[in-house]
């Protein structure tokens, strides 16, 4: 049955086998904020009277129970967001405030506890399959979170062993070893998803919908090289869909006219690069310096330095932007990890850049309007 407008179910999450118990269809939260974020922790957060703080569910256990609750937002039949309640508080016992995070939130702090796994030649995304698999196997664990099954093409992981060969600047050495996990030092599952992802580029994302079933069914999508899509069929523009003005800044900490790369290697031998840019313009010289290890030859060591060269001369960003329903960006037309272009003329900038979403931010009680974290893609490059 489809439903109009903005509705809140609570639920209980049943660790042993992935399922969930209704516990009330309709709770009236207030002043709710609904968070959707990219390759992060989804979340939601609102308040709830007295009146029924206190209340039990039919189970005998309390309605709201931290890592045991769960609390989904609704809007026109569809699943928006939500989270496992994770804090709750008190002001002054006029309201409770609650704070859920997403299912991946469920695995930070988490340590590893089996026997030990070490991955040879393996996809990155096969490592992450196999962390929440062992999440999920063990007892109270299950949430019934359902994993993609996109794949990187990349392998990580070797026998352990010491690698060595010849450069122009002399030999490089360094240790290679598979992907472990274990008890003594795998102390944050869904801490080592965010290294792989940083280190191979790769995106994830919660999401929840019904089932054919009626259940909620829960899934964590991947993306290689990334999830989302340059969105040439929609744009930000300050004046249209943008009415209070971006904050623009200025970081001339990032500026440079110059990188310096150190790759793989120790010392002298070390793999490395600096590319300076053919004129400096108006500004002083400034060389940055970028560190990666994975970086094993000279010339993809100039490649990363032209590509950081792209846009270090480039000072502005902006990090979020309020947008309002528009048929140019209708809310919900764009999603966490589109890439869309942003227009904004006042009377200190004129930018015309292309951002991707990095979250958004949505208070049902607030209309049509939401909060968009966005980066600059061109940032995002390298």
């Amino acid at each position: 049955m489809q439903r109009r407008g903005w509705r809140y179910i609570a639920t209980r999450v049943n660790g042993d086998d992935g399922t969930e118990t209704l516990l009330h269809a309709d709770v009236p939260l207030e002043n709710v904020n609904i968070e959707d974020v990219l390759s992060g922790d989804i979340g939601l957060t609102g308040t709830i009277s007295p009146a029924i703080s206190g209340v039990m569910a039919d189970d005998g256990k309390p309605l709201f129970d931290e890592w045991s609750t769960v609390l989904y937002a609704e809007a026109d039949g569809e699943i928006r967001g939500g989270g496992i309640l994770q804090h709750s508080g008190f002001d002054d016992n006029a309201e409770w405030r609650l704070t859920c995070v997403g299912l991946t939130g469920y695995g930070r702090g988490l340590p590893y506890t089996g026997s030990g796994y070490a991955g040879v030649e393996v996809d990155p995304l096969d490592v992450v399959r196999v962390i929440w698999s062992h999440i999920q196997s063990q007892r109270g664990g299950n949430l019934g979170l359902t994993l993609g099954t996109t794949t990187t093409g990349l392998k990580i992981g070797t026998e352990l062993k010491q690698v060595e060969f010849d450069t122009q600047s002399g030999p490089v050495s360094f240790e290679a070893g598979p992907v472990k996990l274990n008890f003594y030092t795998t102390h944050d599952l869904m801490g080592m998803v965010d290294d792989l992802a940083n280190e191979h580029g790769f995106d994830y994302h919660e999401r929840h919908a019904w089932g054919a079933d009626g259940t909620i069914k829960h899934y964590l999508d991947f993306g290689y090289p990334q999830i989302g899509r340059k969105r040439n069929d929609l744009r930000f523009v300050y004046g249209e869909n943008i009415f209070e003005p971006p904050s623009v800044n200025r970081d001339g900490s990032i500026y440079a006219s110059g990188t310096l790369v150190l790759g793989a290697g120790e010392g002298a031998s070390m793999i490395h690069a600096v590319v300076e840019q053919p004129t400096r313009e108006h500004r002083l010289r400034r060389i940055a310096i970028v560190e990666d290890a994975s970086i094993k030859t000279t010339n993809n060591a100039r490649k990363r330095a032209m590509s950081e060269n792209q846009w270090r001369s480039r000072l502005e960003s902006i990090d979020e932007i309020i947008v309002h329903d528009h048929p140019h960006a209708p809310l919900g037309a764009a999603g966490v990890g589109d890439e869309i272009l942003l227009q904004t003329r006042d009377d200190w900038n004129t930018l015309d850049i292309w951002v991707r979403i990095l979250a958004i931010s949505v208070e049902p009680a607030s209309g049509k309007v939401a909060s968009y974290s966005v980066a600059r893609v061109d940032r995002l490059s390298t």
